[in-house]
């Protein structure tokens, strides 16, 4: 039986300043000591819900008002190539880079509905894992902790979900832009059985948003619109089910499915050397 060691709990601490993510790296299990693991990950997050935020606007006319709001975010597709390293056979490193691309951000308001298109985004994610307990049969416990982000997303072709009329139709040209990062601290079961490892995790997520833009009107008179607002996700409770498998030859498979906070699934393919 193994158990985690003070060092892991140290990388915990300095993460939890960044962020935690709820993916548990590719491949989830952990790795030997001294061994590198490289891969491809496909992350498709369906819904991501978002809490009730209030919308300043700042007019050109020195006028000003407030909101009230709701968000989903649909659809993002994440490509990844992702690189673990064995610190300890208890304690792996992760870093993941790649681009976000596909989403959708549906905004509501009672009779003011509007969705917009995200542009693809650079992002990029570090984290640490670690088994704090495993018996001899295989079966374990671990913690796992990530910091993922992306900046400076544009989203546009805004479109009236009432009425089907986009911005540039009513005469506004839109420059909107999103900083988006997530906190997520997972807990999770795992059982080793022969190349299968089946798991379960649990956990804490929080998703913030922080969105700035401007829309400026064709005609003079009608000016331009500033737009800030900050919002963070509507349920924090995350739940994960999995399976990494061993292919063989060094290659390790992983499939994940996300829930609760998100409905996500991640798919992913691995080489250890």
């Amino acid at each position: 039986m193994k158990r985690i060691t003070g060092f892991f709990i140290g990388i915990c601490m300095l993460s939890a300043n960044a962020v935690l993510a709820g993916e548990l790296g590719n491949p989830a299990g952990f790795i030997q000591q001294g061994k590198f693991d490289v891969g491809l990950q496909w992350n498709s997050v369906f819904k991501q819900g978002f809490e009730d935020y209030d919308l300043k606007r700042s007019y050109s006319d020195g006028d000003t008002s407030t909101g009230r709001k709701g968000a989903d975010f649909e659809n993002d597709q994440y490509y990844m190539a992702t690189v673990t390293y064995g610190i300890l056979d208890e304690i792996n490193v992760f870093a993941r880079l790649g681009m976000v691309d596909g989403g959708k951000w549906l905004d509501y308001e009672a009779g003011n509905n509007w969705k917009a298109d995200l542009e693809s985004a650079f992002v990029w994610a570090i984290g640490a894992k670690g088994k704090v307990y495993e018996f001899d049969n295989g079966l374990g416990l671990g913690l796992a902790a990530q910091y993922k982000r992306y900046d400076d997303r544009k989203a546009k072709n805004w479109r009236s979900l009432e009425t089907g009329e986009t911005a540039r139709d009513l005469g506004w040209s839109t420059n909107d832009k999103v900083t988006y990062w997530q906190l997520d601290a997972m807990a999770n079961a795992y059982w080793t059985m022969g190349r299968v490892t089946p798991y379960v995790g649990v956990g804490y997520t929080y998703y913030d948003v922080d969105f700035k833009g401007k829309w400026s009107h064709e005609i003079p008179f009608y000016g331009s619109i500033n737009y800030d607002a900050s919002f963070g996700n509507q349920n924090r409770f995350t739940a994960l089910i999995g399976l990494d498998v061993d292919l063989g030859m060094n290659f390790k498979a992983n499939i994940q499915g996300t829930f609760v906070s998100s409905t996500a699934l991640t798919i992913g393919v691995s080489y250890c050397f």
